[in-house]
């Protein structure tokens, strides 16, 4: 027989689970501040940061998704996970069918960001 962990079934609003998630960036707490679908994806991820970090003593895998994970949580909760989505879908769909999209090339962007940074990129 197994039994599934517990979890407390809490209803928190966006700006409760915001705040949370900027009081506490613990890999518990954006687990928990994640939608149910998605924790599982978390714990996969998690899973091998940890054994890469552990293989490699070195904790970068696991600060960059944790990080990347923090964004998530926080933007699902505020809905702008739908927002980027339903854009990239729109451009995506834009592209398609051959109109004009507005907007820098992704080469340039980056170049600029790494400038900032630092950086020499060979694009």
């Amino acid at each position: 027989m197994t039994a599934e962990p517990y979890e407390p079934i809490t209803v928190r609003t966006p700006d409760q689970i915001v705040e949370s998630l900027n009081g506490d960036r613990s890999p518990r707490n954006i687990r928990a501040c994640l939608p149910p679908a998605d924790r599982g994806h978390f714990d996969k991820d998690y899973r091998q940061a940890m054994a890469k970090a552990t293989e490699e003593l070195n904790l970068s895998p696991v600060n960059d998704l944790l990080a990347h994970w923090w964004h998530i949580a926080r933007m699902k909760a505020t809905g702008e996970y739908e927002e980027v989505l339903e854009h990239a879908t729109r451009v995506q769909e834009q592209i398609e069918s051959g109109e004009y999209v507005p907007g820098r090339p992704l080469r340039e962007a980056l170049a600029e960001r790494a400038a900032e940074l630092g950086v020499k990129l060979d694009l």
